[in-house]
């Protein structure tokens, strides 16, 4: 359940798990034959899909930001210190449900589905770059805009994995609007989907035609054992964790976030970013963490001034999922000493 950027790890590559695991990398020649999406076995999925409203709990909040219906939760004392949280791939606002209300005990706390994920509108595509809705670009647009709603001049950016690049570009883009950094397993560098020669086929008008109807047949059942996958120890997990994924699912348009995703942008590299950042940073690593592992995070840490570093024994990739209790401990006593 990463981030939609991989690792740093050397010869990692792309994210191994199957959040990332794009399986258009091999199916994408196929569409281009004629009735080549036929050779795709087809998955059980939901066949009645909804507007993301419909879909909504009673604490959702919905806001045009960017130009796109954002979905975001809020949480906590409107006066409090102000946190936003930004989820890895795959992700959702959801995915946080286990420290949102940890954290809002002294401050205002929001959450957001970034465009192609959780119940934020997915608009089709159009190719336009860092105009596109799906590109990293237009997240950071849609997490300014949010603190401009909260009407909140600064925030701690909490960002896990992908999440964690969108909170660097956030703050390389507006640093005067960020008190603070969390990076839960940031990826500084690395991409998802595809690989870069496939990526004008994605663009193209066959692939664009036949895609979501691609993409349908790919995605697969969602089950324990798959949602868990980038954990340590998932004999805690519970269906609530299938929930969290499966949910976005039944939204009408998601497989235009899916192909918006993984077309959208190229890959990003924060490395140069890192020795520039200026405001209290802690990065986070689970022990067990196979996806971007506690080197490159301890690395990551190391070239950015005076950043804390640490490890969270007994879990993996996410730990605001496997690891509640322990993160909240952790990034509350971060907070409190800001």
């Amino acid at each position: 359940m990463r981030a939609s950027l991989p690792t740093t790890d050397r010869g990692a590559g792309r994210l191994r798990t199957w959040h990332e695991a794009s399986a258009l990398t091999v199916a994408v020649p196929f569409a281009l034959l004629p009735g080549g999406w036929l050779l795709v076995e087809s998955p059980a999925l939901p066949t009645s899909l909804s507007p993301p409203r419909d879909l909504a709990d009673p604490d959702s909040r919905f806001a045009r930001l960017a130009g796109i219906d954002v979905h975001h939760k809020v949480a906590g004392h409107p006066d409090g210190p102000t946190v936003l949280l930004f989820h890895h791939f795959h992700g959702n606002v959801a995915t946080w449900r286990h420290v949102l209300g940890g954290l809002a005990d002294d401050h205002h706390v929001a959450a957001f589905d970034r465009p192609g994920f959780g119940l934020s509108e997915r608009p089709v595509p159009n190719g336009r770059g860092p105009e596109d809705p799906y590109a990293r670009a237009t997240s950071v647009r849609i997490a300014l805009e949010l603190l401009d709603d909260l009407d909140a001049p600064q925030a701690v950016l909490v960002g896990s994995s992908a999440g964690g690049t969108i909170a660097l570009e956030t703050y390389a883009a507006a640093p005067e609007r960020v008190r603070a950094l969390v990076l839960l397993s940031p990826a500084i560098t690395g991409d998802i989907g595809p690989p870069e020669q496939f990526r004008p086929l994605l663009r193209s008008a066959p692939v664009r035609l036949l895609a979501p109807r691609l993409i349908e047949r790919l995605a697969g059942e969602l089950t324990l054992e798959r949602v868990t996958r980038s954990w340590h120890d998932p004999s805690s997990a519970t269906s609530d964790d299938v929930d969290a994924y499966a949910r976005p699912l039944r939204v009408a348009g998601w497989q235009h976030g899916y192909l918006g995703i993984f077309s959208a942008d190229e890959p990003p590299n924060l490395r140069a970013l890192l020795p520039r950042i200026d405001v209290p940073t802690l990065v986070v690593s689970g022990a067990f963490d196979r996806i971007i592992s506690p080197q490159s995070n301890r690395r990551t840490a190391a070239a950015i001034p005076n950043a804390r570093f640490e490890v969270l024994p007994a879990c993996g990739h996410t730990p605001q999922e496997e690891c509640p209790d322990q993160l909240l401990e952790l990034v509350r006593g971060f907070l409190a000493e800001l």
